[in-house]
């Protein structure tokens, strides 16, 4: 869902700025960006604790990177502002989810099966 509405903002970046400026360079960073991202979830997935820091690390450098031209732009495009602060608010409960003591526990089992009560 994350990634889903990064894609909208893009897309709403590249039609706002199609006249000014080729929009190649960004379509590429966000593309490495999100594919990195898929990549992390996906080891998230097969238990890998480095994965949930990389994800942190992401968070604590795309929170400037979101919110900063998320409050420029709500008076001349309150749509895209608000998918801005969604995604930051969705990425940051994933998060706390990531980080919860039940996901800590599932993460320490480490590939062992049988749920820890």
């Amino acid at each position: 869902m994350i990634v889903a509405l990064g894609i909208i903002r893009l897309t709403f970046s590249v039609i706002r700025h199609i006249d000014v400026r080729s929009p190649d360079f960004l379509i590429l960073t966000k593309v490495l960006v999100y594919s990195v991202s898929i990549f992390l979830i996906y080891q998230v997935g097969k238990r890998k604790n480095w994965a949930r820091w990389s994800l942190l690390a992401v968070l604590a450098a795309g929170i400037p990177l979101i919110i900063l031209p998320a409050f420029g732009a709500i008076s001349h495009n309150p749509v895209y502002a608000t998918l801005a602060i969604l995604q930051l608010g969705l990425f940051v409960v994933a998060l706390v989810l990531l980080f919860h003591e039940s996901s800590s526990t599932w993460f320490s089992a480490n590939g062992k099966t049988g749920v820890r009560t």
